[in-house]
């Protein structure tokens, strides 16, 4: 028995008439009268009776109909509640403080007038402990700052690549000199990002690379925080260009030329590769991707 079936079968219960039931389908009548045969034959019933040129449903037609339009409603409601419009349930996100303030609020934006009926819940990490809770199921994606996600069982994609900038306040020592270069960062304070953030690596290995010695490092895990002690004058930092970019525009910090390795990131977004997912899920997913740079 298929749903083909069943549709035929109660259009041509509501015409009486395979012609016109053809006709109101898009099918010929022949394709009509072989598809309600097989129908009978299935249920071993008979659901019309012919009588000359007229149909009439016989007591088990009128029966089955009850049934089969109860099928097909079932059917679309089934259908209707994954249709956008009647996106429902509960979009768990997690993501770095970053993304949350300078590239979700857009994305969720878009999100929500598509899919008004999903509840969204965004919880804000660090890079690595991301990991987690994406393998203990307690979020379903996670978006962060990082080159490679380096993780097997983990499936992503890249939407935005950042740009990466050094900025000191106008006061800084800093601020006058055109070009610096990576022996330029040894004896200042540098301000770097907390343990698990995605892009620390990077800086780190930079430090490293060059055997650079700080004269001091100033850990925040908050990059509003690492902002306003870089416009304070407390030493060199290095954040997503986007982060920066009022602050720069506005003359509060200095972006400084520089001379040196790229410290450029990418915003990835991830899931488990075993996690099923949901339209709701799928629907974000692709339209972070429709979005991206």
């Amino acid at each position: 028995m298929e749903l083909r079936q069943l549709q035929i079968f109660c259009i041509a219960a509501e015409t009486l008439n395979f012609t016109k039931t053809a006709i109101k389908l898009g099918y010929v009548q022949s394709n009509i009268t072989s598809q309600i045969r097989q129908l009978e034959d299935e249920l071993n019933v008979k659901l019309f009776d012919r009588l000359g040129r007229r149909l009439e449903l016989t007591s088990e037609g009128k029966d089955f109909l009850k049934k089969a339009e109860n099928i097909l409603q079932l059917c679309q409601r089934a259908k209707s509640e994954f249709s956008p419009d009647s996106f429902r349930g509960i979009l768990n996100i997690g993501a770095a403080e970053f993304l949350c303030v300078y590239r979700l609020p857009k994305l969720l934006f878009e999100y929500r007038k598509q899919y008004p009926l999903v509840e969204i819940r965004v919880q804000t990490e660090s890079y690595k402990p991301l990991f987690g809770l994406i393998r203990n199921n307690s979020i379903d994606i996670a978006m962060a700052l990082t080159n490679e996600i380096g993780q097997l069982d983990l499936d992503g994609r890249t939407l935005f690549n950042e740009k990466m900038v050094v900025v000191v306040s106008p006061s800084h020592s800093l601020a006058l000199k055109k070009i610096i270069e990576p022996k330029d960062l040894s004896g200042q304070c540098l301000i770097l990002s907390s343990e698990g953030c995605g892009y620390r690596p990077i800086v780190l290995a930079v430090l490293e690379k060059y055997d650079l010695k700080p004269s001091v490092i100033m850990e925040l895990s908050s990059i509003g925080a690492r902002k306003e002690c870089a416009i304070c004058g407390l030493g060199v930092t290095i954040l997503p260009q986007i982060a920066a970019k009022d602050d720069l525009q506005q003359g509060k910090l200095i972006e400084l030329e520089w001379k040196g390795p790229s410290f450029d990131v990418k915003t990835q977004i991830m899931w488990h590769r075993e996690k099923w997912l949901s339209p709701t899920i799928n629907a974000f997913i692709e339209l972070c991707s429709s979005m991206k740079n």
